[in-house]
């Protein structure tokens, strides 16, 4: 009986001593790897699990980076439609077609496709001055939708002008590719004038992206 290994303990019933043996050194030491590996995989684990989140969260920011270039380019592409629009649409008559030479093109007769389409826009769209950032330079379309003789109100009448109601389809191009369509309505005097009532930026929608 070694006394490092073995302690006694006196049993009140049989009134002799039993012998008990004790937990080694080497025993806890088990015991302590054992609890330190458990503690380690729990470790790995949950950075795993932050490093997973930190990735997706990544690349979330980078699609929303990408996305909102790309609605910047259509946006600013759309605006460069408009100022052209006020600057040289004179007689739409001369200018816009049905094939659309120069993006410009007339209203497609009754069950033809629209040419704001984002495959039209891409092919024969004006370009447009590209954003920092962007992967290619945003192009627009504009379609002639028809004209109307404006004489005001009657209780603001005005002298008889000729109104031409156009829509400008812009595509923007984020760093990675991403795309946005933008379109909006449009009507000018022919003179170039948009002061009156039914000119100037009359709607505007984003189409998808």
């Amino acid at each position: 009986w070694q006394p490092e290994r073995m302690r006694s303990v006196l049993s009140p019933r049989a009134g002799r001593v039993r012998r008990r043996p004790l937990v080694g050194p080497g025993s806890a030491r088990g015991i302590v790897l054992l609890v330190a590996l458990a503690l380690l995989s729990v470790l790995t684990l949950a950075v795993l699990a932050a490093a997973q989140t930190t990735r997706l969260e990544l690349a979330m920011a980078r699609n929303d980076e990408d996305a909102s270039r790309a609605f910047f380019a259509a946006t600013a592409a759309l605006a460069e439609g408009e100022a052209w629009l006020r600057s040289n649409a004179r007689d739409p008559a001369a200018m816009f077609t049905p094939a659309g030479s120069g993006g410009l093109f007339t209203a497609p007769a009754y069950g033809q496709p629209a040419a704001g389409r984002p495959d039209v826009v891409a092919g024969v769209g004006r370009v447009a001055a590209a954003p920092a950032g962007a992967a290619n330079a945003p192009r627009f379309v504009i379609e002639w939708l028809g004209a109307r003789t404006d004489t005001g109100t009657p209780a603001n009448p005005l002298p008889p002008a000729t109104v031409d109601l156009y829509r400008v389809t812009a595509l923007g191009t984020g760093p990675s590719a991403a795309t946005s369509v933008l379109q909006s309505t449009w009507g000018q005097t022919r003179d170039g004038g948009t002061a009156r009532v039914g000119t100037g930026r009359l709607a505007w929608t984003r189409l998808g992206d």
